[in-house]
């Protein structure tokens, strides 16, 4: 075996760090080299290991102490942040007028580049330990077989889900798979998509080969077996879609009805993963007078809202969970260490009243517009539904991921935020003033405020603030991977495959029964009969689950951008919810007035070269022959 040999990470030389700087220290302080490392167990597990850093998800704000400057919800549409002395937070203006060009091309390691810009740089680290650590496994001697496979396993499935986060977004790069000497002539040229993804599938084959169901003890939170079959469900549907699969080959969503199928029935058959019951939600009062309609942590819904948040920071992983993120993203306030990556992006305003990063995200009128009335219908299909009584009987998912006005919200730092302790959007509330939550005039300019007239419930706990200790008593679960998608990505793939009543080969569930069981488990009714008889009309109502079920989790731009949809009109508006006092009255059930209010300065604008993005120029210049992505 050669030593101190090196792998191509795209070239650039500021890539060339990580496993180097392990061998490095492990040279220096014990006197050992590459060899040596890769002859005990102990150290390539550690080696290995470090590839575990980069795994991230788009909704991970943080890589190192960066702060995300254009996170997923924000270019999804799902939400959209703000300051007070800034029209635009950084770098939307740029993804707004499709300049995704300069957006890669920031400094990798400036504070205002994209997290998703600097993933760029942080996957190629990943595959690079991975693939350093594939070709070297076999001289581990102080190990049995089934060791060596458990880590042989973990990083063919890492190689490939950095390999995922780097393709979905850029296209066909080139697969590495051996060690490049450093000093040799790299001529290469750029892959296809589709070369990438078979390589991807091999890895991820072979991982689901190797991994163990489950690990123990201080093994716990490495990736499993159902990890990698939860990336082949998510990576075969992206190569299903439209955008991949241009000749709207059924066979492609045939493999990913597959994919989601096996591992359905593999959590059946061991009970590993199973969905989380929060039917009685169905039972919510949540009309015009509800007990429940108020209520900061309806009690109905605690089994589906504890797979994100809850109280108690220790806490054991859900049974719905397949995998989740280490909390290595956290803010240390006296001995105890919070993780925050989902609270920093969507809270700001309780939590990092201090932050000069653009979080505190809101959520938008026209996505907030998605989620169906309580009756299971879209709103503007329901008689019942009354745009002046926006917040009430509406999905009960609803309630555990949109905070609205006149919700109680615990507060612990006194002053005149929030005092009150009770949500406060309206441009002109009852006392005739700007509601607290939406400006204060006691904040410095440089502080967060919310814009959109909604905010985000689904990541932040009730009573949560990072700066008091005596908060501090809750968890965040940074989840990669749930059921809920899985069973989501079978109803798509399998309706694309075989229609609404249709099943893959060896599976238990028809498109329609998968989709209707993510629903009926949080009280929502079966998909309504008039949406269910044909697969173009049945695909509508998967692709508007996915944005109720999964939203705020990073899922929705790239589904936008699969589906071929990014482009439409829908999708390009950013609109937020104005509500002003009037008076109680038959017009005003609340006494509010609603309306969506369209900001024509934040629309966004999308061609047909903004479905793939560049790749940086530092990469062109280091071997020209790679080549731009089309359209750059």
């Amino acid at each position: 075996m050669k030593k101190n040999k090196y792998i191509i990470i795209l070239l650039t030389a500021v890539f060339f760090i990580s496993c180097e700087d392990y061998l490095d220290k492990v040279e220096g302080a014990d006197g050992l080299d590459q060899e040596a490392v890769f002859t005990d167990v102990r150290l390539a597990t550690n080696f290995l290991d470090g590839a575990y850093g980069y795994l991230t998800t788009e909704v991970s704000n943080q890589i190192g102490n960066f702060t995300d400057r254009l996170p997923a919800m924000t270019m999804g549409g799902e939400g959209y942040p703000g300051r007070i002395n800034q029209q635009h937070p950084e770098n939307y203006g740029l993804y707004a007028q499709g300049d995704y060009s300069s957006l890669m091309n920031k400094g990798l390691d400036a504070q205002a580049t994209p997290v998703f810009a600097r993933r760029y740089k942080t996957s190629w680290r990943g595959i690079r330990i991975t693939s350093t650590f594939l070709e070297n496994a076999d001289f581990i001697q102080n190990s049995n077989q089934e060791e060596i496979d458990g880590l042989k396993g973990q990083a063919y499935f890492l190689r490939a889900f950095y390999y995922h986060i780097l393709t979905k977004r850029h296209g066909g790069l080139l697969y590495l798979k051996n060690t490049i000497e450093v000093n040799e002539t790299i001529t290469a040229e750029r892959e296809s998509y589709e070369s990438n993804y078979a390589d991807m599938l091999e890895d991820l084959n072979f991982a689901i080969e190797l991994l163990p169901k489950e690990w123990e003890g201080a093994n716990l939170g490495r990736v499993t077996k159902g990890t990698a079959m939860a990336l082949k469900s998510r990576l075969t549907l992206f190569a299903a879609s439209p955008l991949v699969n241009t000749s709207s080959s059924s066979e492609s969503w045939n493999d990913a009805a597959i994919a989601a199928s096996d591992l359905i029935e593999f959590a059946n058959s061991n009970g590993l993963y199973t969905l989380a019951d929060a039917s009685a939600a169905a039972n919510l009062e949540v009309d015009h007078d509800g007990a429940d309609l108020f209520v900061s942590e309806p009690e109905k819904l605690q089994p589906y809202r504890s797979l994100f948040v809850g109280p108690g920071a220790s806490k054991a992983i859900p049974s719905e969970v397949i995998h989740m993120e280490a909390n290595l993203n956290t803010v240390l306030t006296g001995s105890r260490t919070i993780p925050i990556p989902r609270l920093a992006l969507t809270t700001g305003f309780d939590i990092l009243k201090g932050n000069g990063q653009p979080a505190g995200i809101g959520a938008l009128a026209n996505f907030v517009d998605k989620f169906e009335t309580k009756n299971g219908l879209p709103i503007d299909e329901d008689p019942s539904y009354n745009p002046q009584e926006p917040f009430i009987n509406r999905d009960p998912r609803f309630y555990n991921a949109i905070l609205f006005d006149g919700v109680p919200w615990t507060h612990v730092q006194s002053g005149p935020i929030n005092a009150t302790g009770i949500i406060d959007l309206a441009v002109v509330n009852e006392q005739g003033n700007r509601g607290l939550d939406l400006s204060s005039s006691s904040l410095a300019l440089w502080k967060v405020k919310n814009l959109t007239g909604y905010r985000i419930r689904k990541w932040v706990p009730n009573g949560y603030w990072y700066r008091s200790t005596a908060s501090l008593d809750f968890y965040v679960n940074n989840i990669v991977f749930r059921m809920a998608e899985v069973y989501l990505n079978y109803a798509e793939a399998a309706n694309e495959a075989y229609g609404p009543n249709g099943r893959a080969p060896g599976a238990s569930l028809t498109a329609l029964e998968a989709v209707n069981k993510i629903r009926n488990r949080v009280g929502m009714p079966n998909i309504d009969s008039r949406y269910s008889g044909s697969k173009e009309l049945l695909r509508e109502r998967i692709r508007n689950e996915r944005a109720i079920e999964l939203c705020f989790e990073g899922h929705r731009y790239d589904d936008l951008r699969r589906w071929k949809v990014a482009h439409l009109e829908e999708n390009l508006k950013v609109e937020y919810l104005e509500m002003r006092w009037q008076g109680v009255s038959a017009t005003y059930p609340s006494g509010f007035s609603y309306e969506n209010v369209e900001q024509d300065n934040l629309k966004k604008t999308f061609n047909e070269k903004n479905y793939w993005w560049p790749i940086p120029n530092s990469e062109l210049e280091a071997v020209p022959s790679f080549g731009q992505t089309p359209g750059w």
